[in-house]
């Protein structure tokens, strides 16, 4: 028995030892020279799910669950460590600078690599840094933090303010660009705009051919890469945040009120020699507000725009997992609201403002099914609905009217009549039929368009290391669909009257409307969009003897696209790339495209697309480490290479085929003209055939150099690259009317763009404050070589040889005056003191289109800067990125800026006068049209304003409490933060005359919705 009773106690004793053994705890510290590091993941050797991550104050605890006596500690910009802990229960541990980036990785084309030996000009960015900015369109929050990427937010409507952006220049004729966007490896066919920032893990730009042509005929543009989260082993981490904002435009309306309008109106007439348009009577009414009925003085962008918007955001994220399989789901929210206020009622029972919805979701899902095979399953997908006024006017748009003199100046109408009805005025001084806007706001309707889509990527992956240690197969399926209807509702009137303060009576404004109309309803089911992709690559990496690195990639790739009924679009391709690499210091690497598009007749299906790069990592050499220490990287990189572009030749139309069409009744035998009886059907011809059509290529050139000192505080990346485009698909412009055929686009034209780019970043630690400075400037200039012009009569009108995107225009000379008017040179049509003088350039002793010369600078700016800021202590942090944009122009027309066409500003008090000779504005007349003051027909560098700009691009500031102190209330983390976007604009160079924002579209007279700043705050937590 009491052999029995010892052994019993002997096992318990084991057992209890064993128990105590499995859930030993290891509690520590991760510093580095300065001072504790935040954010550090603390995992244990051999079973990555076991894994934590350092608090605020660089503190961790850690259960141990296997038999390792090891933890391995890791952090972005530090050395992976490995500690072992046998024997111990705390631990300090002190993690080094990865000086030489010898751990940082970079993504690219179907795969990644380590920086240290990347020899194409890439930009990277994190998506925890792209959510500092709480744009609800991803593109708008990477100008001014990734060199080479350039963008223009022409419009702030709800729904539709992603920017157009570009890879170092639009090398277009069109200003336009298509860049191909690939997200976890396959093509994104929808807006960039669609990909919700909260499932983004990192964003990176290909910007030269070593990085661009193994998407072979897909990559003149550049390549947009984007990473999306995924599971990490662990246990189920649960993050919730919640984001509530303000909206309100960059530059607010401003108007002038009914009085000044008059006296500006009557001054106008003085300076025509024609009668005063309002009388003192007039003037005293609406200076005094005497007669608001038959005076109305009101302003409209008071009325109708809110002074603030929101804009609302949830996410929720869950990610975690085992060994065997991994997790990251995230679920999202949005919406925002326009600016236009509410004048909906029960009676109307709808919602005619601008606004938008969106949901959205992502699944990915990693499973390691066998030591060798594993399987990825992704899953995304949205529902968008957009919503927008039915106006009826002018584009149904109530910015445009909000700037149009003819329907809406300060005097048009009052907003309601004495008896409560909506007021009108049917006098000459409007358009005809303009209608009570507010009216139209609460009874016309809405117009609005519901989309929806899911991606589905199934990714399987196989080590073959059976075959040869390195080796590894990998094939993709992806399936997505996208789908978009409309729905409308909609009356065309409603009962308003015209009240005559002097009569006290009332007159219907539309006789044929007494009653309120029955409202219609009309629906289009849209079409849906699919897309098939298929992958399948071996690639190869491996390194001999440690000094040795290969890699290489084999990848097959077609996609199928079918826009509803419509004829499917096929596309199919190889890519290929190999890579060497000798102990990190000489690195090669060639890689190409092979690829056919059904865009192209069978000739010239396919292209072949090769690139080259080399890279040498001086700092390595014995000759450098011994003589210059504080440099840690020196490498410089060289890529040449061929890369195309398909995309115009979609929009250009397959082949280019002969194309006739038939018309009824179109042409007439007989002897009376239009006679119905004699008209006959017809076939009338289209542009002649081009069945040669080919890809557009271009060869690019890059030369970079990348700089580490100062053990790693110092980073510093320089590139200077050129790119030229031929075989661009144009109509051709030589060809003389009289020809009496058209001609189809043909590979003719040539584009050269040239520039540089310099990223530079310092970062430091001063005892418990960390900061980071990175400045950034991204240059890209164009020269058009072959653009098929006719010769012009003078030199100075030619395109060819300069920037891209300019216009013919006059240059302005100062202005007519009481002394020089008699000796200087007239156009055809009178003028007078202050109106504009131009240039005699021919010096044929007139101003004529004779004189106009290409202006030197496009809407599109060639220079972009970037300006980012960022301080931590303990909880608190601080983030301001600045954005600039120089070498520019904006020119508005007609109701944007011409008086009396356009609603009168506070830039319209300062016109010329005798008494105010160097105005802002031209003499003001009752009409600019038809004088040489007309920005449209005597378009000159007088209107074309230098839109160079400043601007905060965004800002946070946030504040996560101490880790002791969440874990008491059962959290992980818990933060509180404010940021924003656009927050404030300087104007650089000259004054904003047509008070729009400078990515503004140039040359028009609508206004689109204006580009909005935002005031967002925010909560996250994490359980």
């Amino acid at each position: 028995m009491r052999r029995f009773i010892l052994f019993v106690f002997c096992l318990l004793a084991t057992s209890l030892l064993n128990v105590q053994a499995q859930q030993k705890t290891v509690a520590g510290t991760v510093t580095d020279s300065s001072g504790p590091l935040p954010g550090a993941i603390v995992y244990e050797k051999g079973i990555e799910s076991n894994a934590t991550v350092t608090a605020v104050d660089g503190g961790f605890r850690l259960a141990l669950k296997g038999n390792s006596s090891t933890i391995i500690v890791k952090l972005l910009g530090y050395l992976q460590q490995e500690v072992d802990i046998a024997g111990k229960t705390t631990i300090s541990i002190n993690l080094k600078n990865d000086t030489k980036g010898l751990e940082e990785v970079v993504v690219v084309g179907y795969g990644t690599k380590k920086k240290i030996t990347q020899t194409g000009a890439t930009s990277q960015i994190t998506g925890a840094e792209i959510r500092q900015n709480p744009s609800a369109s991803l593109q708008n929050t990477l100008m001014g933090r990734l060199p080479g990427f350039a963008s223009q937010q022409i419009s702030g409507q709800p729904g539709s303010d992603g920017a157009r952006f570009n890879i170092r220049g639009a090398n277009s004729y069109t200003g336009q660009v298509n860049v191909l966007v690939i997200v976890d490896d396959i093509e994104f066919g929808q807006p960039l705009s669609d990909i919700d920032p909260d499932q983004v893990e990192s964003i990176t730009i290909l910007k030269d051919a070593a990085t661009t042509a193994i998407y072979g005929a897909k990559g003149a543009n550049g390549v947009v890469l984007i990473t999306t989260r995924r599971g990490i082993a662990g246990k189920p981490q649960i993050s919730f945040r919640s984001e509530t904002g303000l909206q309100a435009p960059t530059f607010k309306f401003k108007y002038l009120n009914s009085y000044e309008v008059a006296t500006l109106a009557n001054q106008a007439a003085a300076n025509a020699g024609t009668p005063n348009v309002w009388t003192q009577e007039d003037l005293d009414h609406f200076k005094n507000g005497t007669d608001p009925y038959g005076h109305p003085d009101v302003d409209w962008s008071d009325v109708i725009l809110r002074k603030n918007s929101n804009q609302v955001r949830n996410n929720l994220n869950i990610s975690g997992g085992t060994d065997k399989a991994k997790y990251f789901v995230t679920l999202g929210q949005l919406y925002q609201n326009g600016i236009m206020k509410d004048f909906s009622s029960d009676e109307t029972g709808f919602n005619s403002n601008y606004y938008y919805k969106r949901y959205n979701f992502r699944t990915n899902v990693d499973i390691k099914a066998t030591k060798t095979f594993d399987l990825s399953v992704d899953m995304s997908g949205y529902m968008g609905e957009q919503n927008q006024p039915w106006l009826r006017g002018t584009s149904n748009n109530p910015f445009f009217e909000l700037n149009d003199y003819k329907r809406l100046p300060p005097f048009a109408y009052p907003i309601y009549n004495p008896d409560g009805s909506y007021g009108g005025n049917n006098s000459s001084q409007l358009a005809r039929l303009a209608y009570n806007i507010v009216g139209r706001m609460t009874y016309l309707g809405y117009e609005r368009a519901n989309e929806n889509g899911i991606v589905t990527n199934v990714t399987a992956r196989q080590k073959l290391d059976f075959i040869t240690k390195g080796l590894s197969a990998r094939a993709v399926f992806g399936y997505s669909n996208a789908n978009s209807y409309t729905r409308e509702l909609k009356r065309g009137s409603f009962p308003s009257f015209v009240y005559d303060s002097k009569t006290e009576t009332y007159s219907p404004f539309d006789p044929a409307t007494l009653r309120l109309p029955v409202m219609t309803v009309s629906s289009d089911p849209g079409r849906m969009n699919r897309r098939i992709n298929l992958q399948g690559n071996l690639s190869y990496d491996r390194t001999f003897d440690k000094k040795h690195h290969v890699n290489g990639l084999v990848l097959y790739n077609q996609y199928t696209r079918t826009p509803g009924a419509t004829i499917p679009e096929s596309f199919r391709g190889f890519s290929f790339r190999t890579g060497y690499d000798y102990q990190l210091k000489y690195i090669v690497e060639l890689s190409m495209g092979y690829n056919g598009s059904d865009k192209f007749p069978k000739q010239n299906r396919y292209g072949f697309f090769p690139a080259a790069s080399v890279g040498w990592n001086i700092a390595e050499e014995n000759f450098f480490k011994d003589n210059i220490k504080f440099i840690d990287l020196f490498k410089i990189r060289a890529s040449y290479g061929l890369v195309g572009d398909d995309e115009r030749a979609g929009a250009a139309g397959s082949y280019e085929s002969q194309k006739y069409t038939e018309a009824t009744g179109a042409y007439n035998f007989g002897e009376t003209y239009n006679s119905t009886a004699d008209n006959q059907s017809r076939l009338s011809e289209g542009a002649l055939a081009n069945t040669n059509l080919r890809w557009e290529k271009e060869e690019s050139k890059n030369l970079g150099l990348d700089l580490n000192a100062f053990k790693g505080k110092l980073r510093l990346t320089t590139d200077v690259f050129s790119r030229l485009r031929t075989d661009i698909l144009r109509a051709r412009q030589s060809v003389p009317e009289y020809a009496g055929v058209g001609f189809g686009v043909a590979n003719y034209a040539k584009l050269k763009t040239e520039g540089f780019e310099i990223d530079a970043t310092y970062r430091d630690k001063v005892k418990e404050v960390y900061f980071s400075i990175n400045g950034n400037v991204s240059v890209a200039k164009s020269t058009i070589i072959e653009a098929d012009e006719a010769v012009p009569e003078f030199p100075y009108q030619a395109q060819t040889g300069g920037p891209l995107g300019r216009t013919l225009g006059y240059v302005f000379d100062g202005f007519y005056t009481p002394e020089n008017i008699a000796t200087s040179v007239k156009p055809g049509i009178p003028v007078g003191p202050g109106d504009l003088r131009y240039k005699d350039l021919n010096n044929d002793g007139i101003i004529d289109a004779t004189d106009r010369m290409i202006l030197p600078y496009s809407n599109i700016p060639n220079t972009i800067y970037g300006a980012n800021f960022a301080v931590s202590y303990k909880g608190i942090s601080l983030a301001l990125t600045l954005q600039a944009a120089a070498n520019f122009t904006m020119r508005a027309i007609s109701t944007q800026i011409v008086p009396f066409n356009s609603n009168l500003r506070p830039i319209h008090l300062d016109t010329w006068t005798p008494e105010n000779p160097n105005a802002t504005l031209p003499r003001i007349l009752p009409n600019w049209v038809g004088t040489v003051n007309d920005p449209n027909t005597y378009v000159s560098n007088f209107w074309d304003k230098r839109a160079d700009y400043l601007r905060i691009k965004s800002a946070e500031v946030s504040y996560a409490l101490p880790h002791k102190l969440v874990q008491h209330i059962y959290l992980k983390g818990l933060r509180v933060y404010a940021n924003g976007n656009n927050l404030h604009t300087w104007m650089l160079k000259e004054k904003n005359v047509y008070n729009l924002d400078p990515e503004s579209v140039s040359g028009t007279y609508v206004q689109s919705y204006p580009q909005q700043r935002i005031w967002n705050f925010g909560l996250q937590v994490t359980f």
